[in-house]
């Protein structure tokens, strides 16, 4: 089972240094991530209105529809939306769902 991670931020403003615009808070999350889920996490971020937008028209409607950057989308749902990255909220939602991934039963053992 895996689980997909989408931060949606601005791209820096003109002069910003780099290490405090959304992209760099939202590799601290993937980094994080990574550490503690490996591959099962698949993570992605965006700044708004770049062409990697395309694929995620569901959170372009949001931020039309007046929500606050940035969002994180987990498996497609927009989870948080404003204010900072909660990075262990995220982990909660994320572990919360691997959690929930379908367990395969057991295999029958030869008599």
């Amino acid at each position: 089972m895996s689980c997909d991670v989408l931060i949606v931020g601005l791209p820096p403003a003109a002069g910003c240094p780099s290490d405090e615009t959304w992209r760099a808070a939202a590799e601290l999350v993937h980094s994080r991530l990574t550490l503690r889920f490996g591959s099962e996490v698949r993570f992605e971020y965006v700044d708004l209105f770049s062409p990697e937008m395309a694929p995620h028209a569901g959170i372009e409607a949001l931020v039309a529809d007046g929500a606050a950057l940035p969002i994180v989308a987990i498996d497609g749902v927009a989870r948080f939306i404003g204010g900072k990255l909660q990075l262990s909220a995220i982990e909660r939602e994320v572990a919360e769902r691997l959690a929930t991934a379908p367990v395969s039963p057991p295999k029958e053992r030869a008599s």
